[in-house]
């Protein structure tokens, strides 16, 4: 440290590791065909195409962005968290000024840092190619909040998945969880049209679909993503351990 210098402040070390993260994270391959591709891919598929079904131009938006949330906040999250685990990276962040809660808000940070990206792509595409605009600023409030509380839950779970398998297992079970939820989840195929339609809004993202879709207030989709963060955070910071 050069003299007469301070050390930067804990919010500002977050956001550099954050922005850093973001940066890693975008100049990755696979990570943008997870993350971004895909979640265009189905918005398209399902505004151009008759694979859209019966839906709506909203319907699509949120199935779309309910998909970007999931890869985002906890596919993409486990993943890279589960490797930066098996090559030491995690307990040298962990040990370094950051701090270990540090690391982990950067983390969820990077996830709100990605998905705002993501959600002002999608909107503006159902815009020029559905011709449809979100216009309701207390419904678009209520949706914001079931993405933030979205992205709680499955960070947890993500952390949790990392922080306890090896890398090669979390990289299985990440992408089992994501195509399982993708097609079973009330994404991708809607949750009326599946046999277990009563179960899927106690699931993560039928939870985040129905957050973004009800009337105002619809209190038991964002309860439920509550108890999903809730019950994630307990178990990350028990079965957490950052090394392998």
């Amino acid at each position: 440290m050069r003299a007469g210098s301070s050390a930067a402040s804990p919010a500002r070390r977050v956001w550099a590791q954050a922005v850093f993260d973001t940066g890693n994270l975008l100049r990755n391959g696979e990570n943008l065909l997870l993350t971004l591709v895909i979640p265009v891919a189905v918005l398209l598929l399902a505004l151009m195409t008759p694979l859209g079904g019966e839906r709506s131009e909203a319907q699509s938006l949120v199935a779309a962005l309910s998909l970007a949330v999931l890869a985002t906040a906890f596919t993409s999250q486990a993943i890279s968290t589960g490797f930066d685990r098996r090559y030491g990276v995690l307990r040298m962040l962990g040990l370094s000024p950051l701090g270990v809660r540090g690391l982990l808000l950067a983390r969820a940070l990077v996830s709100l840092l990605v998905i705002a990206g993501q959600s002002l792509l999608l909107v503006v595409l159902t815009g020029v190619v559905g011709g449809w605009w979100p216009d309701d600023a207390a419904q678009l409030l209520q949706a914001g909040l079931g993405v933030v509380l979205a992205v709680w839950a499955l960070n947890a779970w993500a952390l949790l998945l990392a922080g306890a398998l090896r890398a090669e297992a979390t990289l299985a079970v990440a992408n089992a969880v994501f195509l399982l939820l993708m097609f079973g989840g009330g994404l991708i195929i809607p949750a009326d049209s599946l046999p277990w339609s009563a179960f899927t809004a106690w699931l993560p993202t039928g939870a985040l679909v129905d957050a973004m879709t009800e009337p105002v207030l619809a209190w038991l989709p964002l309860l439920v993503l509550v108890l999903w963060g809730s019950v994630g955070t307990l178990l990350a910071s028990r079965f957490f351990r950052w090394q392998a």
